[in-house]
């Protein structure tokens, strides 16, 4: 009925037929009660329980552990950047590994190096050596991932519609968390910020219909100095990448040496954080010899993540 009332308006007068729309959008416009929450009928003690329920249901980055600073929330997303070698893809390693060991899922898709070497970099971080000195070492990693780690296993720049399609099927089989790492290499332009737009969407869209938390590693603009605190404008591409994230987070190393020759501080400058609100300085100290970030420059045992125990 709404379609034929429409046809009818179109042939009575052209001049409005680029004003009037069809389907669903024609059902809102003119029953706009079935997209707007029914207040009537909403029950306070269910609203409350759900909010609450989503209150607890977050995770910790390893530089955070406690979470006093920073959560990663079901259905987010994080857009993560710094300059080259300063630790952010090692970060996300790590992040990967820790959430695994709690229990989280999670999908990696390193679009900058080869799938292999990305599972020998997470075996070394999940054990905390420096070497995989040992074939049984990496084939208990194996096993110990299964089911916990999902690896993008095509190398080279890939489809950013078809990495999202992976992501909301990985969710069906209980997908908590995805990295994409980076969206240089997917088949969306540096200039093209139009695409760029409708990407952020995308990512944010299926964040929130899959319940799988996305961080997004966007690079940053030209270097000025590496001395100045980064801002949000620091992350390259259309505004609307780090207008849809939930946290927008920057890695910088540190200037300063820890009690260790290969302990060196790492510093996350929190850009954004919607749901905590806090925004500032996350300092850890990076352990080259555990391939880890840690809360504290002194530590002197790595953290193994494969031992069972949550983190």
């Amino acid at each position: 009925m709404t379609d034929l009332l429409i046809d009818l308006a179109k042939r009575r007068n052209p001049a409005m037929a680029s004003m009037l729309v069809t389907g669903a959008e024609a059902e809102a416009e003119v029953m706009p009660e079935r997209r707007l929450v029914d207040l009537s009928a909403t029950s306070p003690s269910e609203v409350l329980e759900r909010f609450r329920r989503r209150q607890t249901d977050w995770q910790s980055i390893p530089a955070d552990p406690d979470g006093t600073r920073l959560r990663l929330m079901p259905a987010g997303v994080s857009i993560w950047s710094g300059y080259p070698g300063e630790g952010k893809t090692t970060a996300l390693r790590q992040m990967a590994v820790k959430l695994a060991a709690n229990g989280q899922p999670t999908f990696f898709a390193s679009l900058e190096e080869d799938p292999e070497d990305l599972l020998l970099r997470l075996c070394h971080v999940a054990h905390g050596v420096r070497d995989i000195e040992h074939e049984e070492t990496f084939g208990d990693f194996l096993h110990w991932a299964s089911g916990r780690l999902f690896i993008w296993g095509v190398v080279g720049q890939a489809s950013g519609a078809e990495v999202l399609a992976t992501i909301r099927a990985l969710a069906r089989r209980g997908l908590k968390h995805a990295v994409i790492d980076s969206l240089m290499c997917l088949d969306v332009a540096n200039d093209d910020f139009e695409r760029q737009r409708q990407f952020a969407n995308a990512v944010a869209q299926t964040a929130r219909v899959s319940g799988v938390h996305i961080h997004l590693v966007v690079h940053p603009r030209k270097i000025v100095s590496r001395d100045t605190d980064p801002d949000i404008n620091d992350v390259a591409g259309a505004r609307e990448i780090a207008g849809i994230a939930d946290n927008v987070l920057f890695v910088k190393r540190g200037g300063e040496e820890g009690n260790s020759d290969f302990a060196k501080s790492s510093v996350i400058h929190v850009l954004k954080n919607r749901h905590g609100g806090w925004c500032g300085k996350i300092c850890a100290w990076f352990r080259k010899d555990f391939g880890q970030v840690h809360e504290q420059p002194n530590g002197t045992k790595p953290i193994v993540y494969t031992d069972g125990r949550p983190r």
